[in-house]
């Protein structure tokens, strides 16, 4: 048996609102300090890993804006506009491997990231820190072919 290797392409990114340019009372984060990130094929955005330095019950919404995304494989019913990336309760815990829910991105260049973060009552996240881990993959074209 022999096995071809085929080289996907795949960056981690890191992402924290303390190093975020905050806006609209803090739930808007826009990251520009990276080098553009190419995607040549169809990808999956996922998040690897969530901390936030809170111990309080409430229940955060993180959104994605500035990047493109195939709109007909994602149904958001909040008539936002904006897909949700991620809804968490932090209750003082940091989380992996989360669900493995994936955002499927379309070939672009990313040259800033806003992330909308809000709380329940649609406040924006105050002196909370909140970093997330994001991994972009491209899908393999046996996956990607097959629809």
């Amino acid at each position: 048996m022999s096995y071809l290797y085929n080289k996907k392409d795949y960056k981690k990114i890191i992402l924290s609102t303390a190093d975020g340019t905050a806006t609209d009372t803090n739930r808007n984060y826009s990251f520009t300090n990276f080098n553009t990130i190419s995607i040549k094929k169809p990808s999956y955005l996922k998040i690897d890993a969530i901390t936030a330095n809170t111990t309080s019950d409430d229940v955060y919404t993180i959104k994605l804006d500035k990047v493109n995304y195939n709109k007909a494989s994602y149904y958001n019913s909040d008539l936002n506009g904006l897909p949700t990336i991620l809804t968490k309760s932090f209750n003082g815990k940091s989380t992996m491997v989360l669900d493995n829910v994936a955002l499927e991105l379309t070939p672009q260049e990313i040259n800033e990231i806003v992330l909308r973060i809000t709380k329940e009552d649609g406040s924006g996240v105050g002196a909370v820190v909140i970093k997330l881990e994001i991994s972009i993959e491209e899908i393999p074209d046996d996956i990607f072919s097959g629809r």
